[in-house]
């Protein structure tokens, strides 16, 4: 019988390119290899997401400065809850829930608003646009409409004394009285005599806040939750006559 050489080329026999086999030991090896490379390209998905969420509802911060002793010292670290003071707008959630009335005032904090005692850390309201942004770390003392006041060493909220256990000293100044505008804090350092704050520069504006001051962290000796202490004005209690010295307007007791 005559002999004849296999074809070159099997391309084109069936309107097509010829298959091609690959050795099962081959694809015994690429098939592990793929699942391994989307199984790490998964696992860096998910850790970025996971990140990106800590990252929208806590922030880790450094102190700076000796204004806020005795609470904090210079160079510690705290975890700051940025998610406190989310708003949402009711107007908007309407649309997709009817029932939902959105009031007069539609917009509503997700799980509170600031209020008197937080320790916050803010964006600061004095650096120009161009400027790098620098955050500063204070707490609240007066709320929208109220009227601020300090003299006599003392912090008085609409006329009424504030107590405040958590400041290194009473303030050798006086200030005000001021009323706090709509959307605006007053704030001040617990080192009432070396911080820059509302009474130099005037009341924060809300859009300025990152968060509450929530859990410091390093130094480990430190390491708690921080004290955001709620305090209220209170009707002041008479006091004795003096005995011995009497105190200058402007000298506080211990100064």
């Amino acid at each position: 019988m005559p002999h004849y050489s296999p074809p070159a080329s099997t391309e084109g026999l069936f309107g097509g390119p010829a298959a091609v086999a690959v050795p099962a030991q081959q694809r015994s090896i690429f098939r592990p290899l793929g699942r391994g490379l989307r199984e790490i390209a998964e696992t860096v998905i998910l850790a970025l997401l996971i990140f990106l969420l800590v990252r929208a509802v806590v922030q880790n911060f450094q102190v700076e400065g000796s204004s806020m002793n005795p609470t904090f010292e210079h160079e510690w670290y705290v975890l700051v809850n940025k998610s406190l003071y989310w708003e949402i707008n009711l107007d908007t959630v309407s649309k997709f829930i009817p029932f939902v009335d959105p009031g007069d005032d539609p917009t509503r904090y997700l799980f509170r608003g600031p209020k008197r005692g937080d320790v916050i850390v803010f964006r600061s309201p004095t650096v120009p646009e161009d400027a790098p942004e620098r955050d500063f770390i204070k707490r609240i003392i007066g709320l929208p409409g109220e009227t601020i006041e300090v003299r006599d060493c003392t912090v008085f909220i609409d006329g009424l004394p504030l107590d405040e256990p958590y400041i290194k000293e009473p303030p050798r100044y006086t200030h005000g009285p001021e009323t706090v505008p709509p959307d605006h804090y007053f704030v001040l350092g617990d080192n009432r005599n070396n911080s820059s704050d509302s009474k130099n520069w005037g009341p924060l504006p809300k859009e300025n806040l990152i968060g509450q001051a929530w859990l410091i962290y390093w130094p480990r000796s430190a390491f708690g939750l921080v004290d955001n202490t709620s305090v209220t004005p209170m009707e002041p209690e008479p006091l004795p006559p003096p005995l011995g010295d009497i105190l200058s307007p402007n000298r506080c007791p211990g100064s």
